[in-house]
């Protein structure tokens, strides 16, 4: 009995695991399987086949930049009273914060001069169309106090927009939201001084949307477009999360030697907190053909190169070295080495390797 059918039979009758195999010779050699022996072993053919590889990277959640604000006063002063606190859910509109503000003071005084001055200009206005009417004035000198008092209409709207946009009342301004969500940061108290359009109080953001932001390395970035589908993973989450790639970036990381990738998904109970880690594996849209085997039929040699025996003549075996590329299902995408139809030994090629470097 030979070595090789030796051990097939210690396989077939022994309940342990067959030995490690030692490291075969790094000279290429042809094995030659005895012909009653063949029966024990599985040839396939390396095929091409479309697959989806899914990839598979880091990311960091954060908030949703086109959900999210940093609110600032317009007007500047002291804060005298805070209406809501972090965790406060917040409509469009509702008061933030008061502030005692010469700005908001100065507001409300302009708009009452300007106010009287309309009101002014009306009264003359009248006038003017009553001597119109008995012909004691021209037609100009009517049309030239309809345009004063038009003017004066339009100084007072661009008063009260002023007052609503800055909240300012007599003395007091009132910040408002200018979105809806929830109260993530209050960065003042009552006694801070804050300066107009300088001085951020608040972050509110929607918190059932979020960003996952990921790094995306160089040779990954063909199978991933705009649109594509993500599954977020983290022990927080009961269940993968779906999300979808929002952003790829046009520069390189030249520290990291990444481009930054964008995923928005929404987050349901918001239980993904701002600067969590997820697991983000993004499934590309588009398959890509690749010649596939068994992961039965890839093998180590001595330097830990990934290789397969090739059957030439039947029976007849050669080592070759393959560019081993990721494992879908139970197949080993081959990026180098083998053919479409390439004739592989698959089960059966431990033992083949084994008695292989037992004859060297």
């Amino acid at each position: 009995m030979n070595r090789f059918a030796a051990l097939v039979l210690l396989a077939a009758c022994s309940s342990t695991p067959a030995p490690t195999a030692p490291p075969p010779s790094e000279t290429p050699s042809l094995f030659v399987v005895p012909p009653e022996q063949r029966g024990h072993l599985a040839i396939v053919k390396a095929h091409r086949s479309p697959v989806v590889r899914p990839v598979t990277v880091p990311g960091q959640i954060a908030f949703d930049d086109l959900k999210t604000s940093e609110v600032t006063p317009l007007v500047g002063g002291k804060v005298t009273k805070v209406f809501v606190h972090e965790g406060d859910a917040v409509k469009v509109g509702a008061p933030l914060l008061a502030i005692a503000s010469p700005d908001s003071a100065d507001n409300a005084a302009t708009l009452a001069r300007d106010r009287a001055e309309l009101r002014s200009k009306q009264t003359i206005l009248a006038r003017d169309q009553d001597l119109y009417a008995h012909k004691a004035i021209s037609l100009e000198e009517l049309q030239q106090a309809t345009l004063d008092v038009e003017s004066a209409q339009t100084t007072v709207h661009g008063d009260e927009a002023r007052m609503a946009i800055t909240g300012s009342k007599s003395g007091d301004a009132i910040l408002p939201s200018p979105i809806a969500g929830v109260v993530v940061a209050r960065k003042v108290a009552v006694g801070d001084a804050v300066s107009a359009e300088a001085t951020p109080c608040f972050t509110i953001t929607d918190p059932t949307a979020m960003w996952v932001v990921s790094q995306l390395y160089q040779e990954d970035l063909r199978r991933v477009a705009v649109g594509d589908l993500a599954h977020l993973r983290s022990p927080v989450l009961d269940a993968p999360l779906d999300g979808k790639v929002l952003h790829i970036g046009a520069m390189l990381d030249p520290d990291t030697l990444t481009i930054p990738v964008r995923v928005a998904a929404s987050n349901p109970g918001g239980l993904l907190k701002a600067g969590m880690y997820v697991d983000v594996e993004i499934v590309p849209a588009n398959h890509e053909d690749a010649i596939l085997v068994p992961a039965a039929a890839v093998l180590r040699d001595a330097d830990n190169l990934p290789f397969v025996y090739v059957q030439g003549k039947p029976g007849e075996f050669a080592r070759r070295l393959i560019g081993l590329g990721d494992q879908v299902g139970g197949d080993f995408v081959i990026s180098k080495g083998l053919a479409d139809g390439d004739q592989v030994l698959s089960d059966g090629a431990l033992f083949v390797q084994f008695a292989d470097a037992l004859e060297q």
